[in-house]
């Protein structure tokens, strides 16, 4: 998944949320597919043309896989009401509902803390969610949990800079982003740091 630079600056932080949303899931996400070529065949070979074959050559309709997408969400909670100690598929379940029912995720995710209280993977997905309902204070607690178990945390460390925006401290945002862009400037959070701490130069004061 590739990420561009973003060189705007909007008063609901939306820039904070897509890169909390990234970074949180790039591990899991790290064979997630790239973009598709619009004119791409596949492949003539014995295996994909019984594939073709069968699906009489037609890529799935949006109504088959919205279909195929709330099928598999209705398996999945069926499957955690019967075992809720089953982490990984409470895990898969709140990846799924989290898009229309956040409060639904963050109850999964703060169930599934229960048994591993040191997951920053989770502790990540809730500082998004939490900030995401505009609630800071809870963002901040669970990004702060975060950096008690690893204060080297770059997605952390960044999202401090976000926080400290959101509650319109630009001056610490700013500070925050230049320190890990002269840190990391090989890496994507380092890159967008940077990037952020321009715009910041370039927005008009305040009235």
């Amino acid at each position: 998944m590739k990420i561009k630079p973003i060189y705007i600056y909007l008063g609901v932080f939306v820039i904070f949320i897509v890169a909390v949303l990234f970074f949180s899931n790039a591990a899991k996400n790290s064979n997630s597919a790239r973009e598709l070529n619009p004119n791409a065949q596949m492949p003539s070979d014995d295996v994909h043309k019984g594939i073709t074959e069968q699906g009489n050559g037609d890529m799935p309709s949006k109504s088959n896989v919205m279909k195929e997408a709330v099928e598999k969400m209705n398996v999945l909670k069926a499957a955690v009401e019967k075992n809720p100690n089953d982490t990984l598929k409470v895990r898969e379940y709140a990846e799924m509902v989290q898009a229309h029912d956040p409060n639904e995720a963050i109850k999964l995710y703060e169930n599934i803390l229960k048994v591993g209280p040191k997951r920053t993977d989770l502790l990540l997905e809730l500082t998004f969610l939490y900030f995401n309902k505009g609630d800071l204070k809870k963002a901040e607690e669970y990004n702060n949990k975060v950096l008690s178990i690893d204060k080297t945390s770059l997605i952390a460390n960044y999202n401090l800079g976000g926080l400290a925006q959101a509650k319109g401290d630009l001056q610490k945002a700013k500070s925050i982003w230049l320190d890990l862009a002269k840190k990391y400037p090989s890496t994507q959070i380092g890159h967008m740091a940077g990037e952020l701490a321009k715009q910041l130069d370039q927005m008009p004061p305040k009235k």
